[in-house]
């Protein structure tokens, strides 16, 4: 997606006993595990209240420290992870939509643990170019994450798809992000500041209304699934949808990919035509994640993965190796 350009780290997560946070009133532990749940509650944030927020917020965030995660604290998402940037450049050779096997017509795309949001991003903004009609749930354990970094991109997206001078948009103050989809990707660019103006964020929400595009954004911890799944604005209706997830960085350790597997198979089994495409690297030394022991999770928990795209480095390379996994239900 030439419209953007995002920086991003290959570094392993590295786990440290004293970044785990002390559970509070409403936590629980699994003593058998020796899994710390999080206390943090799901909570869906209403779209206009976000538009409002957009350029405004100087409230503090989470995690812009020295750390790339603080379990049950900041999970990363202000950085963009090298393996969501395979995800993306998968769905663009495949396309968003019409090559993704047998899912000819997708109604629902759902993104776990978004962060900057790069492979939604891409689907967004091909729904809005196309006039498709689509829910897009995006979803991260912080709500700063979702306020100031993963909403604001989507908002940045639908701008870069407007004209240059028209409305809200002039010839003296022209849209500095009309002209970005044609940038060539291997030069340098730079952009003028663009001017949030209330006149824009009204066009922002009546435009989603007009085309049939559904936001929902759902801050806090996936478990258990239950309580987090009812805030999708499919709850109850899912099985009539085609639904896509995509996940990037989600089973860097074994707690992580156990909660992962079984909010995402809680996912797809309801629906009738259900996949997920999942990044990730192969290993996670030291902490205990990885790919094979996602796949036997999924697999206790009745679904199927196989990798689908090797980033297999080489020993020469000198880094760990990545993948695309599909994941399915078996029945």
């Amino acid at each position: 997606m030439s419209s953007f350009a995002f920086g991003f780290g290959g570094d392993d997560i590295e786990a440290d006993e004293n970044d785990l946070q002390t559970p509070g009133e409403g936590s629980s532990i699994d003593t058998a595990e020796g899994e710390v749940q999080p206390s943090v509650p799901p909570k869906s944030h209403d779209i206009r209240e976000l538009v409002e927020d957009v350029g405004d917020s100087n409230a503090p965030l989470e995690g812009l420290d020295n750390s790339d995660l603080t379990t049950n604290v900041y999970e990363g998402g202000f950085k963009s992870w090298e393996c969501s940037i395979d995800l993306v450049k998968y769905l663009l050779d495949r396309g968003p939509r019409k090559d993704l096997d047998d899912l000819c017509r997708v109604n629902h795309i759902i993104e776990f643990g978004c962060g900057t949001a790069l492979p939604t991003l891409l689907m967004f903004q091909y729904a809005l170019v196309n006039s498709l009609q689509m829910y897009f749930t995006l979803t991260d354990y912080n709500a700063s994450v979702l306020r100031t970094c993963s909403f604001p991109n989507l908002f940045l997206t639908y701008c870069s798809t407007l004209p240059a001078t028209e409305h809200p948009f002039s010839e003296s103050e022209p849209n500095p992000l009309a002209n970005l989809n044609d940038a060539d990707p291997d030069e340098e660019w730079q952009t003028e500041d663009l001017i949030v103006t209330e006149a824009l964020k009204e066009m922002f929400l009546a435009n989603l209304s007009e085309s049939g595009v559904h936001l929902t954004l759902i801050s806090g911890s996936w478990c258990p699934p239950s309580p987090f799944l009812s805030l999708f604005p499919t709850n109850g209706a899912s099985a009539k949808l085609n639904t896509f997830v995509v996940a990037s960085e989600t089973i860097y350790s074994i707690p992580s990919l156990k909660t992962f597997s079984a909010v995402l198979m809680d996912t797809l089994r309801p629906v009738s035509m259900g996949k997920a495409i999942i990044a990730a690297k192969k290993v996670y030394f030291g902490v205990g994640g990885g790919v094979q022991e996602f796949r036997q999770e999924i697999g206790h928990g009745g679904g199927v993965a196989w990798e689908i795209v090797d980033f297999d480095l080489g020993q020469d390379a000198g880094g760990v190796g990545r993948c695309l996994l599909e994941v399915q239900t078996s029945f």
